[in-house]
């Protein structure tokens, strides 16, 4: 499970670190939406084929729940 101990008390580095962790997850994982749903992507990427952008897509999104699951086994 998750372990919440992560928000405790931290020096600024580490409360930085974590703050900035968070952000590339959701980065990470809008990116990924926006390669499988918008269309405008589709225009702009013509060369990839539509399932290698959907391939891509969940790449980044299952590699943002890796990034994630990785910021909380940190000490």
């Amino acid at each position: 499970m998750l372990n919440f101990d992560i928000f405790k008390q931290k020096s600024p580095k580490q409360r930085f670190l974590l703050i900035l962790g968070l952000i590339m997850f959701i980065f990470y994982v809008i990116l990924g939406i926006a390669f499988v749903f918008y269309k405008p992507i589709a225009l702009r990427l013509s060369a990839i084929p539509e399932w290698g952008r959907i391939t891509i897509g969940i790449f980044l999104i299952i590699y943002a729940f890796v990034r994630l699951l990785s910021l909380g086994r940190r000490d």
